[in-house]
């Protein structure tokens, strides 16, 4: 189905119902929506002039006067018109469609009064009432949602909020407009451009069309672009084969692997030996996946039908115990089958903070439709300018693009001399060229990430690490030969070529970034020799170069960078920084340069030869919409997606620190002079990132333009100037546009986005962090919140809090407004949609953000304000291990005894000089120790004492002159500082109550949405009828009676513990383990007191967790069923959804691994006796 919107701006000219009339014949939609038609009346013969389409139906809501007025048509041969609503400022149409059940489309035209937009959305609010569940509503909204849909930017407005607000309640999709930024402009020479037209739909709309694409469209007319969307399938030819990490947890899978790696014989080299089994072991995996997994919706289907038909058995007159067997293994069944499922959606979605087993199937659905809907390649268009919108010309064009940039130039090859190189050491190099251990390959394998994307190989490295045992000899002799030879076959380096869209507006092949997927098995060599490498690289990188060198790190890169133009700017002398953008920099390095610099920089000839094999047998075939096209040799180029690239595109930028290295030897370049000792800095590069600092002379900059010049040209790592920026520090406007004329790249303003953070701009501004809290908004966008479980949207929520603020956090202190916008976010999307809870905050958030011992999940505040506020306990806890003496304070440190010599000696400290003096200035370098203090007066009698004790408490202490002091942690085993223990320190210290249940609620092997159920009880903020009088009385039982006694009022205490229905639950829990009960006071003591119940062993602690936490959960259902369902079931029913709940829990934890679930299910007590 394909849908139009489009603002036209008025239809009373017949000229522009011809040209709108031109546009749907060449576009020929399913249904158009129109805004502002500016007509009071639309009969056949107007609406015939505008769409020719023969059967069309459609409905008006007349224009008031010359404003406004919308019109909807559709094809009716499609769609059938069932019902119709005409508001105020919509039109919604209820359709049939063959297929599916009845779904909803709505037109809207948004006012642009703030008064009439609360109206707006009231009507929106009760027409998304009407529609559920599947809705699409589309128009001009007439207001933007994030400050990024303005040219320019934007501040958030009172109605951007009820607009996010609104979309976020109704829980719709927003989904990307993929070719395009705005909708509408002002058509003006300096033009303002806005974001005011878009599509959103429902949850359950995105799953009937999970490849629906929204686009901008040709504008021929209005001041608005049409916009589309295009619900339609994409097929694109076969895609390759793909391993499946659900496959793993077949019972018998590992046996069958066995049987089929060791089943092949084969001939040659090892490296192709590998490939060829590889090969045989794919053909064997298609056969038995169809018998062994065949679909899982059909098979999911039968189960689900079985257990129908079960319960129809029981409603009638109740189950055998033949049957109540069956049931029970069905019931597992599903439950492995929902696993699996979900596994297999989440290696397709990418998503990492997600965890498996939370039933987040729905979630990673959505995932893997939006990446596949954002990398679809609808059209084209050429060097030519000429749209390519077929198959087959589509991918001629691509292929023709990367035969032609991994293509080298012919030309003579160019070296470099006369440079400081800093080779690696001999030893070095003998390291690197050593023989391949079995540990290491087992070290890099267990190393990469299970999920990663499939190469044309189609094994994920999951087999491998699962299979480690059956594929190691194998493997082990695969790197003995490459050891020896240093060639790498073809099908081994073999890759495919993903395109990746670097931008929403996506027209030609260079504005998608290639990806490289690599086979599993170069994978695993590559990543062994770049863990060899990056253990020298530090030897002979510059040190400006932050990027993938140890102990170098991005954010040193930028702090520099800050310090440097801050203080520029305050000394009031001129400068510029020049920040220049390297064209397809990994694609272009010519590979002779780099066999030049490693020859130079010490690599021994052995390790050339392999990097040469790594590069030399590459070839791709490109992935054009999941089917591969082609195959491209190349001559040049590093892959993105290879581990080694980095290390070697690094290898080839540090050619240019060292060649602007000898240009300030020579003083043809002067940088900038910052501290106190006037250090020159030039440069700061990271990977590609490269950032100049300049006065302001020409000459200077003609000198770095020609290096610049140089260097692409012997390395072929161009910089593209057109996409190249200077910005001028303390210098006039006039002066810094001839620079950029003279280095023909653009004059632009501050604050500079350099390594993703502002430079040159005022973080105490709320401005400076919009792009945090936009970024934070959309991640927490309100379509998540219905496939995310509970557990998922705290990993999502944690996810958030550490990578995007923080790495904003790290240099710059948030402002509390911003802090306090940002934790409101939160909030809200912790609780929406949590059951019957929706939209109450069912804990408080001062609990919420607790340390999980004492009772919750995470935490997060602002670290710079933390920090200042806490560095007193930090020092207090900080121990320091005497070396040579010469960084440790003498009186104010912590390294003798519990407290510092100042706190031990106070009368002495109130009267010595120096009260920051070190030891070694104190005792001197070695014994007898010379005891340099002075004191401001002569010392009293009981100061001498104190002295004289003083000296004594040292008598055991040496410095050893050639040992540096340091520093210990003494809240971790290692020594070594970590955030938690420091976290969980302060929390202890604050007076938190230390004696929540923790390891019963977190440590117990249950899924995750369970524990934080559980976790609710244990607050008592579960709804139960005493909570809901507070909250929502109107949705609270009256009388308040508990409905599983017909009793007592409900409360958590009452419902999970003293009801007689829960208590007999107990009381039976308890008689199997032959143990003496008495109903504690509280839930919360029943879950704090350690009950021995199966014993001590490790089993038996995980199965009695598993069975206490099952009896709460199932009274829960039951109590839910009763009320919602008016079902009802006996306490011997209760009792077997225990059993069979606790023994499934217990089944997949390690504890019980091995042991069949029937097993578990017949004697709790034999399986936990050791």
């Amino acid at each position: 189905m394909k849908i139009i919107s489009w603002n036209v701006r008025g239809l009373g000219s017949r000229n522009k119902r011809r040209m709108i009339k031109d546009f749907l014949r060449s576009e020929n939609p399913d249904v158009v929506m129109i805004q502002e038609t500016k007509k009071e009346n639309c009969d056949r013969r107007f609406v015939g002039s505008v769409w020719t389409v023969r059967n069309k139906d459609w409905v008006a809501l007349p224009a008031s006067g010359a404003s406004g007025g919308i019109l909807i048509i559709w094809d009716s041969k499609i769609l059938s018109r069932e019902e119709v609503v005409i508001g105020s400022f919509s039109v919604s149409v209820k359709f049939s469609l063959d297929g599916c059940g009845p779904l909803w489309i709505s037109v809207v035209y948004g006012p642009n009064s703030p008064s009439l937009r609360k109206d707006f959305w009231v009507e929106l609010f009760d027409i998304y009432g009407l529609t559920y569940p599947l809705w699409c509503v589309g128009g001009d909204f007439n207001v933007i949602r994030r400050s990024s849909e303005k040219m320019g930017g934007s501040s958030l407005t009172p109605s951007m909020r009820d607009f996010d607000s609104f979309i976020s309640e109704c829980e719709l999709l927003d989904p990307p407009l993929r070719n395009a930024s705005f909708t509408w402009s002002n058509m003006q020479e300096s033009p303002v451009c806005k974001r005011l037209d878009r599509f959103l739909y429902s949850n359950e709309w995105g799953l009937l069309f999970p490849q629906g694409l929204q686009e901008a469209l040709i504008r021929r007319t209005s001041d608005h672009w049409p916009i589309v969307m295009d619900t339609n399938p994409f097929m694109w030819g076969p895609t390759p084969f793909r391993f499946e990490n659900m496959w793993l947890q077949h019972t018998n899978f590992k046996e069958n692997f066995r049987d089929w790696w060791s089943g092949f014989q084969g001939i040659g080299w090892e490296g192709y030996k590998f490939m060829r089994r590889l090969q045989y072991v794919k053909a064997k995996l298609k056969e038995w996946i169809k018998s062994s997994f065949g679909e899982l919706k059909e098979k999911k289907k039968s189960i689900l039908n079985d257990l129908a038909n079960f319960d129809a058995i029981e409603q009638e007159g109740g189950l055998n115990p033949d049957l109540i067997s069956q049931r029970v293994s069905r019931k597992g069944e599903l439950e492995e089958l929902i696993l699996r499922e979900e596994i297999h959606w989440r290696q397709k979605a990418k998503v990492k903070w997600v965890k498996e087993g939370d039933c987040n199937s729905k979630f990673y659905h959505k995932v893997t439709n939006g990446r596949r809907n954002r990398k679809y390649i609808k059209e084209l268009e050429n060097e030519r300018g000429l749209v390519l919108k077929n198959a087959e010309s589509i991918t001629e064009e691509i292929l023709h693009y990367f035969e032609k940039l991994y293509t080298n130039p012919t030309g003579e090859s160019w070296g470099v001399e006369g440079l400081d190189w800093s080779p690696i050491s001999e030893e070095s190099a003998l390291r690197l060229e050593s023989p391949f251990t079995e540990e290491e390959i087992s070290k890099a394998i267990f190393q990469l990430d299970r999920d990663k994307a499939l190469g044309p190989d189609g094994f994920t490295i999951a087999i491998f690490q699962e299979c480690w045992d059956v594929i190691k000899e194998d493997l082990v002799r695969v790197f003995a030969e490459f050891h020896r030879s240093g060639i790498i076959n073809q099908s081994t380096n073999a890759s495919f070529i993903i395109l990746i869209p670097k931008k929403s507006l996506s027209k030609r092949i260079s504005d998608f970034r290639p990806i490289s997927l690599i086979t599993s098995l170069y994978k695993i060599i590559v990543k062994v020799l770049s863990g060899r490498l990056r253990g020298v690289l530090h030897e002979t990188i510059h040190y400006t170069q932050g990027a993938f060198v140890q102990g170098r790190q991005i954010l040193d890169a930028v702090l520099i960078a800050n310090e440097i133009v801050d203080e520029r700017r305050r000394s009031g002398e001129e400068g510029v920084v020049f920040k220049i953008d390297f064209e397809k920099a990994y694609d272009h390095v010519k590979w002779d340069f780099l066999d030049h610099v490693l020859e130079k920089k010490g690599f021994s000839p052995r390790w050339r030869k392999w990097m040469s094999g790594c590069l030399s047998s590459v070839s791709f075939a490109i992935l054009v919409n999941g089917s591969a096209k082609g195959w491209v040799k190349a001559s040049r180029g590093l892959r993105q997606g290879d581990p080694l690239s980095p290390f070697l595109f690094t290898l080839v930028a540090d050619v240019l620190s060292k060649m602007l290295m000898r240009a300030e030897e020579r003083n043809m370049l002067e940088g900038f002079r910052v501290g106190r000792n006037r250090t020159r800095v030039s440069h700061l590069q990271f990977a590609d990132d490269t950032i100049f600092f300049s006065n302001s002379r020409e000459e200077e900059l003609q000198t770095l333009k020609s290096l610049l010049l140089v260097f692409g040209h012997i390395s072929g790592l161009k910089v593209n100037l057109n996409k190249s920026s200077i910005y001028g520090i303390n210098l006039d406007q006039a002066h810094l546009s001839r620079l950029a004329e003279m280095l023909d790249c653009k004059a632009s303003g501050w604050p500079i986005l350099y390594l993703g953070l502002p430079l040159g701009g005022n973080p105490k501004a709320c401005g400076f962090w919009d792009p945090v809290v936009e970024r934070i908004s959309s991640r927490l966008d309100g379509w998540q919140k219905a496939y995310l479980s509970f557990e998922g949207r705290i990993t999502l929520i944690q996810s958030c809090l550490t990578h995007l603020p923080s790495y904003f956090l790290s240099l710059f202190k948030m402002p509390a407004t911003v802090a306090a916008k940002i934790e409101r976010l939160q909030r809200d999307f912790l609780w929406s949609g949590v059951g019957e809870g929706k939209r109450d905050h069912l804990v408080r958030w001062d609990i919420v953000y607790r340390p999980k011992t004492i009772g919750v999940r995470w935490s997060h505040r602002c670290p710079w304000k933390a920090i200042a506020q806490v560095f007193q306990e930090f020092s207090l806890i900080t121990r320091y291990v005497v070396g040579n003496g010469d960084r440790i304070r003498f009186w104010e440190d912590l390294w003798r005894g519990d407290q510092s010599l100042g706190t031990q000696y106070p009368r002495l400290f109130r009267v010595v000089v120096d009260k920051n003096i070190s030891i070694s200035s104190v005792l001197g370098p070695s014994r007898p120790f010379l005891w340099n203090l002075n004191f401001r007066r002569n010392l009293s009698d009981s100061e001498i004492e104190d002295l004289e004790g003083l000296m004594r408490s040292l008598d055991d202490l040496y410095l050893s002159p050639s040992v540096p002091d340091a520093r210990l942690w003494p809240l971790s085993s290692s020594g070594l500082f970590s955030v938690k223990s420091f976290f969980l320190a302060l929390s202890q210290s604050s007076g938190s109550s230390q004696n929540f249940p923790s390891k019963f609620v977190w440590n117990s092997q249950v899924p995750f949405k369970v524990k934080s159920f559980v976790w609710l009880v244990a607050h008592k903020k579960v709804n139960t009828n005493d909570m809901l009088q507070v909250r929502r009385p109107y949705k609270a039982l009256s009388p308040d009676i508990c409905i599983l006694c017909m009793k007592h009022g409900e409360s958590a205490d009452h419902l999970f513990l003293h009801c007689s229905l829960t208590i007999g639950l107990w009381h039976r829990l308890f008689q199997l383990a032959k143990l003496d009960w008495v109903s504690p006071r509280s839930i919360y003591d029943m879950m704090s007191i350690k009950f021995k119940g199966f014993g001590n062993s490790k089993r038996g602690i995980v199965l009695w967790q598993a069975a206490s936490i099952a009896l709460i959960r199932v009274v829960w259902w039951e109590r839910n069923a009763r009320i919602f369902e008016d079902k009802a079931r006996n306490s011997e029913y209760l009792w077997d959804s225990i059993v069979f709940l606790a023994s499934l829990w217990a089944f997949c934890s390690k504890a019980f691994k091995g042991i069949p679930l029937n097993v578990i299910q017949l004697d709790w007590i034999a399986v936990c006796t050791p």
